[in-house]
């Protein structure tokens, strides 16, 4: 056997030295502070502009007066009409009224017209100045007031005379237009016999009873009117 070889101890390397501390670096010197600006002064105040004066004000005009207040026109109170019934379609006079009656309506109707002009124009014409012959004509006063009494008759009935000749004047211009025969009121056709004892009348046998009852009357303006 071969000898046990003898174990040589490695020896340590030497230990390293340590490195010196490195030197710390000087503080730096703190810069000395910056010295604080001067503060600004602050600029003056602006003076207030003065404050305007208030213009005076102006003076109310003065309130105008109210203009007196219209009177209310009165209310003229009319007279209410007649209804008028639905229009009705009459046929023509030629059927209505035959030739023969027509005629003989006609003729009488002038007749009686040339009767009242005559009697009218009669009247006139005695009585004309009437007034004045009271008290020119001679006679005592019995003489006069029984006169004139005469004479006031006469043209009471002189006037009833011309109202009529008006009325026989309106018949025959309705025979001549087409609408004789048709009352005015009612628009309802009169009898045949009423038209030939009263040929110039205007109104039918109803409504006539109307107006003698005042149930019925005749307005210039309005026409034939309810009282």
């Amino acid at each position: 056997m071969a000898p046990a070889k003898k174990k040589t101890a490695k020896k340590k390397a030497p230990a390293k030295k340590k490195a010196p501390a490195k030197k710390k670096a000087p503080a730096k010197k703190k810069a000395p502070a910056k010295k604080k600006a001067p503060a600004k002064k602050k600029a003056p105040a602006k003076k207030k502009a003065p404050a305007k004066k208030k213009a005076p004000a102006k003076k109310k005009a003065p309130a105008k007066k109210k203009a007196p207040a219209k009177k209310k026109a009165e209310k003229v109170v009319e007279a209410p009409k007649v209804e008028a019934p639905p229009e009705i379609v009459h046929p023509p006079l030629s059927k209505r009224i035959n030739k023969t009656d027509l005629r003989i309506i006609r003729r009488t109707l002038l007749q009686r017209r040339d009767e009242l002009a005559g009697t009218i124009d009669s009247i006139e014409s005695e009585h004309l100045g009437t007034h004045e012959n009271r008290t020119t004509t001679g006679g005592d006063e019995a003489d006069q007031a029984n006169s004139a009494q005469n004479a006031d008759i006469s043209l009471r009935l002189a006037e009833s005379g011309s109202k009529e000749l008006k009325e026989i004047d309106a018949a025959l211009a309705k025979i001549s237009d087409g609408t004789y025969g048709i009352c005015e009121a009612t628009r309802e056709l009169i009898g045949l016999p009423r038209l030939k004892f009263m040929p110039w009348t205007r109104l039918s046998l109803r409504a006539q009873e109307q107006v003698e009852k005042n149930e019925l009357r005749y307005d210039e303006s309005a026409g034939w009117v309810l009282p």
